[in-house]
């Protein structure tokens, strides 16, 4: 994979292929936004998730390492994902009307006001 690539990544609840928002920096990309499902609208969990060193040798988000598991479902600190039951999205994320939005249109929600503010 080159440094302008931006790679997507399979929903872990119903196996869509889902994309982020990345940001070139110069000499390559870097991601600025969750990985978010289109199909069944999971969202991946941002720093929100406090964690730490997180994943087992398997891969796998570990419930006992989350800084703050009551926050979140087994499945989802499992998965880093929140599940699209929940209809949570991070709070990192754009949004208009709570509704994510890509950067593209998040710009031109901006420019016209219409960019839900965040209280982080």
């Amino acid at each position: 994979m080159g440094a302008y690539d931006t790679p997507s990544q399979d929903c872990p609840y119903c196996g869509a292929s889902c994309e982020a928002d990345w940001v070139d920096v110069g000499v390559g990309m870097v991601q600025c936004g969750p990985y978010h499902c289109y199909s069944c609208h999971a969202s991946e969990i941002g720093p929100e998730m406090e964690f730490e060193d997180l994943k087992d040798e398997n891969g796998r988000y570990v419930m006992g390492k989350v800084k703050n598991p009551e926050k979140f479902s087994v499945k989802e600190i499992e998965t880093g994902w929140y599940e699209p039951e929940g209809k949570k999205i991070s709070p990192y994320a754009n949004t208009v009307d709570g509704q994510l939005v890509d950067h593209q249109t998040a710009k031109r929600a901006y420019n016209i006001g219409l960019l839900d503010e965040k209280q982080i």
